[in-house]
């Protein structure tokens, strides 16, 4: 052991090593390692594509995820724009207004200390003393005072009347029309599109009172809206607001305030299709007669319409106007349900019932989710989009009018909707007086959203609206 040498040891193991390498393999041996060292190879590039594959595969999701995020937040940033820009002209008409009515309380009270130690005691020196109730209209005035003249008095009287209006006035009649339901959609900020007009005159005389109407600066409103709350104040009973020093009344008939949102109606566009035509020369004519005076029983019909029509199109010319020509346009729809008939029959009563006459009872009459979205009252539309059921559809086909036109929705639309009405469609209607009205159980089965639902081919067709029919109410 003593003689063994370490160099001969690291001799040794360097000629083992040697024995590896491929000079001292067989050629057999030298094939089989050739072909393991390129399947190792040809495995190892293999991965390294997979894995590359993979990336770009994952890079392109993430490409387009990101792609329909920024879509989506454009949409956003659109969608916000337009509410920012309704909102800031909703707080104008609000602070206009305000200021208004602030202006006009101002001036009443200056005239009203100016007035009642002259005119007033001018006044009850010469004539006897007249209580509240002792009140005269227009024509039994004695109209032309010894000491003012018609126009002064005029100009005299309406601020005195509009302090009146304050609550802390001692003359102070509370105002019949203010909106405060606590179970409408709407509070009194969503009336804060209206602005004042000096435009209307009573029926006795010639008398300029200031009314709210649409504000026609920001959007191009129909003619029609200027009539809303002439002819929604036309159905209401008659009040008389008597001025501190004189003893002419006002018909309140005539004065909607501007927080009455039942007033406030929708901003309808020109006829965009033969149902447009229908419905607005319709709207626009009973107006009118509202207008020349005629009963609201004569106008609209009666509180629950017939639907002899609808049943029978043959008696269309039977029954009263609003019956027929809403049973005429359902007549059009041969693909509709006899249950869907009645059912759409229903809520375009409603919905044209307030608009000829826009009355809170009218108003209240509506399903909170029929009433008119902020869209409705602030961007020009086609007058068929009210009487769809759904708030959110009504939004959608509002903002994004030029995808959804009448035709291409209504065929859908009337197609592929449904009450889901469980019982035969006579059992929906009920006999009153000899005549043929709606089921007070059909009506509540319909006022309940959750029972329209449309088929499997309109979520196809309309993917978008989907979330909006099946929201929450």
């Amino acid at each position: 052991m003593s003689d063994s040498d370490p160099g001969g040891i690291a001799l040794a193991g360097s000629s083992r090593k040697r024995a590896r390498t491929i000079s001292n393999l067989t050629e057999e041996q030298i094939q089989h390692k050739r072909s393991v060292d390129r399947k190792a190879q040809r495995a190892f590039r293999q991965r390294t594509k997979d894995c590359i594959a993979h990336l770009e595969q994952q890079f392109a999701q993430v490409q387009e995820r990101c792609a329909q995020r920024e879509k989506k937040l454009l949409s956003l940033r659109e969608q916000n724009k337009t509410l920012l820009r309704c909102l800031e002209t909703i707080v104008d008409l609000a602070s206009t207004t305000l200021s208004q009515t602030i202006d006009d309380a101002s001036t009443s009270d200056g005239s009203e200390s100016g007035s009642s130690t002259q005119g007033c005691e001018g006044r009850h020196q010469g004539d006897a003393v007249q209580g509240p109730d002792s009140q005269h209209t227009f024509g039994a005035q004695g109209m032309h005072s010894p000491t003012v003249s018609e126009p002064e008095r005029r100009q005299t009287d309406l601020p005195t009347q509009a302090a009146q209006m304050q609550p802390d006035h001692p003359h102070y009649v509370p105002d019949r029309y203010s909106f405060t339901g606590g179970d409408s959609s709407y509070t009194a900020t969503s009336t804060a599109s209206v602005s004042t007009k000096d435009s209307h005159a009573s029926p006795t005389e010639s008398y300029q009172l200031p009314r709210p109407i649409l504000n026609a600066a920001q959007f191009s409103v129909d003619p029609q809206i200027a009539q809303t709350a002439d002819d929604a104040s036309r159905t209401e009973s008659f009040a008389a607001l008597p001025t501190p020093c004189s003893t002419m009344t006002v018909d309140s008939r005539y004065y909607v305030k501007p927080t009455s949102v039942f007033a406030v109606l929708p901003s309808h566009l020109p006829s965009t299709c033969p149902l447009d035509q229908i419905l607005l020369d319709f709207l626009s004519s009973r107006r009118d007669m509202l207008s020349s005076g005629m009963p609201i029983e004569t106008v609209i019909g009666p509180r629950k319409p017939t639907v002899k029509a609808v049943i029978n199109p043959e008696l269309v010319t039977s029954v009263h106007p609003l019956s027929g020509v809403l049973a005429g346009v359902l007549s059009t729809f041969p693909y509709v349900g006899q249950t869907e008939k009645l059912a759409f029959f229903y809520l375009m009563c409603l919905t044209m019932t307030w608009q000829v006459s826009p009355t809170k009872e009218n108003y209240m009459s509506m399903p909170t989710w029929l009433r008119p979205t902020v869209a409705q009252i602030t961007i020009p539309h086609p007058v068929w989009i009210d009487n769809i059921p759904w708030p959110g559809v009504r939004d959608i086909l509002i903002e994004n009018s030029e995808d959804f036109p009448f035709q291409l929705f209504s065929d859908y639309y009337s197609q592929n909707v449904t009450v889901n009405w469980q019982f035969d469609s006579l059992d929906a209607i009920s006999d009153m007086d000899n005549d043929a009205v709606l089921h007070s159980i059909f009506e509540k089965h319909v006022r309940n959203l959750k029972n329209w639902t449309v088929s499997p081919e309109f979520h196809t067709r309309f993917p978008e609206m989907v979330s909006a029919i099946y929201a929450d109410d």
